[in-house]
Order: structure tokens, then C-alpha cells, then sequence
């Protein structure tokens, strides 16, 4: 069983993320809809991914994930961040949190469903610096 927690306040994201987590066979997911519900929901429970939304309101994508780092520790649970598009210096501040990959809107079934099934494999910042390469490619940054 794979435990993920997804912090989404865009209903329509969160559906997306629900359609494609919701064989309860497979995945545990818990969904919240703030960086502040989030905080508490890790000192709760170890999650395999943490799918956060950039733009929350309150405490943002980068201080939450920041925040959880900072609790939880650098070599568990990564992140995939999600948000309608990134910027190159963006996505450098958010590698130093832990990120496994960036998704952006709309969101796609079949890739949260390979990062899902790809987090208990995540060994770290190796992986982190490897789709971060990746994702500088698919968008034409390198």
C-alpha cells in the first residue's frame, strides 16, 4: 500500500488526483486543503509522496514543503509540487525541499499514476536532481 498525501485546495486538481489514486487496493490517500492541515497530517502518519500544490493559500507550496522538511526530515516521503507552470528559478528553490517531480495543470492521470507507484523507489536527491534534468528538457530550459 502506498500512503500519499495530496495538499490541494483546486477542487478540480484534487478530483484529478482522486480519479487517479483511488484503487484502495494500491493507495492510501488523504487529502487536505492547506499547508497548516498538512503539517499536522505528517506528524500523524509516514506518507510515501506528498503531491503539493504551489499556490495554496495562507502558507504556500514552498514554505509548506519547506515546513515539512524541516519535521520530517530530507530522506523520506518526496514531493511533486503542482501548479499551472513553473519558472526556472522556481524550480531550483523547490529541489532544495525534496521535490520528486513537478506537475503541471492541467494534471494527467497516467502521471500521477507512475509518480504514485515511483515514490517507494525514491532514494533522495539523486532522484530529485535526475527529474529536475528531466523536467528542464521536456521544457526546452536546458
Amino acid at each position: 500500500m502506498i500512503n500519499i498525501l495530496a495538499v490541494e485546495c483546486d477542487n478540480v486538481n484534487a478530483s484529478q488526483i482522486y480519479s487517479a489514486l483511488s484503487d484502495k487496493s494500491r493507495y492510501h490517500l488523504a487529502i487536505c486543503e492547506s499547508g497548516y492541515t498538512a503539517l499536522e497530517a505528517v506528524t500523524q502518519k509516514q506518507f510515501d509522496l506528498i503531491i503539493i500544490a504551489r499556490d495554496l493559500p495562507y502558507l504556500s507550496g514552498l514554505k509548506t514543503a519547506r515546513t515539512i522538511r524541516r519535521r520530517i526530515g530530507m530522506d523520506i516521503s518526496p514531493f511533486v509540487i503542482t501548479a499551472p507552470s513553473f519558472e526556472p528559478d522556481e524550480i531550483n528553490e523547490f529541489c532544495t525541499t525534496g521535490v520528486f517531480d513537478f506537475w503541471e495543470q492541467p494534471l494527467r492521470i497516467p502521471r500521477i499514476k507512475l509518480a504514485a507507484d515511483s515514490a517507494p523507489k525514491w532514494q533522495g536527491e539523486r532522484d530529485n536532481l535526475k527529474n529536475f534534468r528531466e523536467y528542464m528538457v521536456r521544457n526546452g530550459w536546458t
